[in-house]
């Protein structure tokens, strides 16, 4: 027959009164848990809801174009406000800061530009999808219309 433990041991496992030495902290990994997928989805739905209402006022922000410009080392990129976006579309469409122009009527729009002051500066933002040929074109049209400050838009890698 064993004895029975004597004395007030605040370390023996056998007490029932002793130090409780563990904190679960399941519940705590659960509540953060589901703040953060809160939070992921309020921000995306933040965000759509920013392009639709850009899009419905006829404001189509630079990002609402989503043009995946290529990347490439430091540089100037920041634009300026006298600065011309010229963005062309996988799609072979073309916008003028944030207006759909049809090809046939670029010529027109780039002379206007350079009548108001040739020395604007045009910055390029071609979509790494978008064809080769269509951002020659544009700067074809852009040199024959007396604009030669023409920057290529990238994203820093």
């Amino acid at each position: 027959m064993q004895a029975a433990p004597t004395g007030g041991d605040p370390l023996d496992d056998d007490d029932d009164g002793g130090i409780f030495a563990e904190i679960n902290i399941t519940p705590l990994t659960d509540v953060f848990m589901v703040l953060l997928i809160i939070m992921m989805v309020v921000s995306s739905s933040i965000v759509e809801d920013e392009k639709e209402a850009a899009y419905e006022k006829g404001l189509l922000a630079e990002r609402a174009l989503q043009v995946m410009t290529p990347e490439a080392g430091a540089g100037d990129s920041e634009l300026v406000v006298e600065d011309v976006a010229v963005s062309v579309l996988p799609d072979r469409s073309v916008f003028i800061d944030d207006e759909a122009v049809p090809l046939d009527q670029l010529d027109g729009r780039f002379q206007a530009i350079a009548a108001k002051d040739p020395r604007t500066r045009i910055v390029l933002r071609g979509d790494k999808g978008a064809s080769y040929d269509i951002i020659m074109d544009i700067i074809a049209r852009l040199t024959n219309a007396g604009l030669r400050n023409i920057a290529l838009a990238s994203r820093q890698g």
